[in-house]
């Protein structure tokens, strides 16, 4: 929810930074003023002072790619949470305890899922960190997990006239599967029937900062079974209160 005068120049520009950093390859100020439905002597302006406060770095085609500024600024606030290193033991047993199973941890960024740790039965460990990019938070049951847990009022606000992945027939089934999961205590996200495959998430802290999730062809008659697991993982991973 914005507040009551937002700064816009602050807005745009982390959009700026984020587009960069889910791009994928080097991006040009034109191609990414496109894409964000920007000014592009605005992008322009906002991508030279990014760089010139090393959050981007130009290329010799002056394309921009992650600088060090993005990188220290995500190794800092991982640091600082501390959540990753409190989750990597909890998910190598919980790997170790349902092999033939992808385990994973991510986040909420507006309706995207951003996976810290995304780890099939095959991936080694060091592999398992910052492996994939932003998903749909609509279809991943981290997503939906974290989306249970904000106002309806938001939720709406949030996919209002837009097309939702997952979710054709538009908001009102978004909510209905948003209600099963509060209900259930975990999102349970079906990605396909033939063959079956699935994937089931519960959050992580309280107010919740992460989901962690099992995916694979095996949940649907063990999915309560799954929730149990998940939720002690949970409690392992979330830091105790003080005060």
């Amino acid at each position: 929810m914005l507040p009551a005068q937002p700064n816009q120049s602050l807005i745009d520009g982390v959009r700026c930074l984020q587009a960069v950093a889910t791009a994928g390859v080097p991006i040009g100020g034109r191609e990414l003023a496109r894409r964000l439905e920007m000014e592009p002597t605005r992008a322009n302006r906002l991508l030279k002072t990014l760089a010139a406060q090393g959050f981007l770095h130009q290329d010799g085609d002056r394309k921009y790619q992650p600088g060090a500024g993005m990188h220290v600024l995500a190794a800092q606030s991982l640091h600082g949470s501390g959540m990753l290193q409190r989750a990597l033991p909890v998910l190598a047993r919980l790997r170790r305890r349902r092999p033939a199973l992808i385990v994973a941890l991510g986040v909420l960024w507006h309706d995207q899922v951003s996976y810290l740790y995304h780890a099939d039965p095959q991936t080694p460990p060091h592999q398992a960190i910052g492996r994939l990019g932003a998903y749909p938070a609509s279809i991943s049951s981290i997503g939906m997990a974290l989306l249970a847990t904000r106002d309806d009022a938001e939720i709406r606000d949030l996919y209002r006239g837009r097309i939702i992945p997952g979710h054709p027939e538009g908001l009102g089934s978004l909510m209905g599967a948003i209600r099963t999961a509060r209900r259930r205590g975990f999102a349970h996200v079906v990605e396909s029937e033939n063959p079956p495959h699935s994937t089931l998430a519960v959050t992580v802290g309280v107010p919740a900062e992460a989901a962690i999730a099992f995916a694979g062809h095996s949940l649907f008659p063990d999915a309560e079974t799954l929730a149990v697991l998940l939720r002690q993982a949970s409690l392992e991973i979330t830091p105790p209160t003080t005060g």
